[in-house]
């Protein structure tokens, strides 16, 4: 692998800035990165010409980058169930039909 070829060099740029925007906080970038990285790493393990030794560790790194992909699908989809939509003012909340009157300010004895 002394010479990179393009599809390397851009999947490695990809898998570099991931790795930045994730360190950052920005998860929804740092999974698109990731997975467009990992498009790019196949690519270059199926379709050009790499030594045995360089496609397991294109392999490898391919695996690394998928399971932090994943783990930030899952806490992405966690965090969006529990951001609930505000209620409109002058409607019941959940709780209020549930007969709760504490507020929130103590633990609800009706859950």
């Amino acid at each position: 692998m002394s010479s990179t070829s393009p599809n390397l060099q851009k999947a490695i740029d990809l898998a570099s800035k991931a790795a930045q925007e994730d360190k950052a906080g920005n998860y929804e970038e740092a999974l698109q990165l990731y997975q467009h990285a990992v498009q790019y790493f196949l690519h270059v393990v199926k379709y050009e010409a790499q030594g045995d030794k360089a496609k397991q560790s294109i392999r490898a790194k391919c695996t690394e980058y998928l399971d932090r992909a994943e783990k930030l699908k899952e806490y992405l989809k966690n965090k969006e169930k529990k951001a609930q939509k505000p209620v409109k003012e002058g409607q019941p909340s959940p709780a209020d039909e549930k007969g709760c009157h504490c507020y929130r300010t103590t633990k609800c004895e009706m859950e």
